[in-house]
């Protein structure tokens, strides 16, 4: 069934497949990062590369992008995602390595 006003259809499979998605890339990311089987370098770029999956299926599932007239605020919407990811994932790194290397200098 397709709703009238906004176009999307309205049936509970999208968003079931969605959160499921979102939950086993949760559980993905958590294990990456506490199961320390990979180097850190590696870590950092699949944490990131997973942030974003998650982001894209969030942005297609949960706010039905890619189903609006006009896709190019859905194409703007995802560049301004993308930039806030890479200032706050980003810019947490940034600081912990920072506090990392001043705090810890002789490790």
């Amino acid at each position: 069934m397709i709703d009238k006003h906004y176009g999307w259809n309205k049936s509970i499979k999208p968003l079931i497949l969605g959160f499921v998605t979102s939950l086993v890339l949760v559980f993905v990311g958590y294990y990456i990062s506490t199961h320390h089987y990979i180097s850190s370098d590696t870590m950092l770029l699949s944490l990131f590369g997973i942030a974003i999956v998650q982001a894209l299926i969030q942005l297609l599932f949960f706010l039905h992008l890619r189903m609006e007239k006009k896709p190019r605020w859905g194409f703007i919407i995802f560049l301004f995602l993308l930039l806030l990811l890479i200032i706050i994932v980003g810019g947490s790194i940034w600081i912990m390595m920072n506090l990392n290397y001043n705090l810890m200098p002789n490790m």
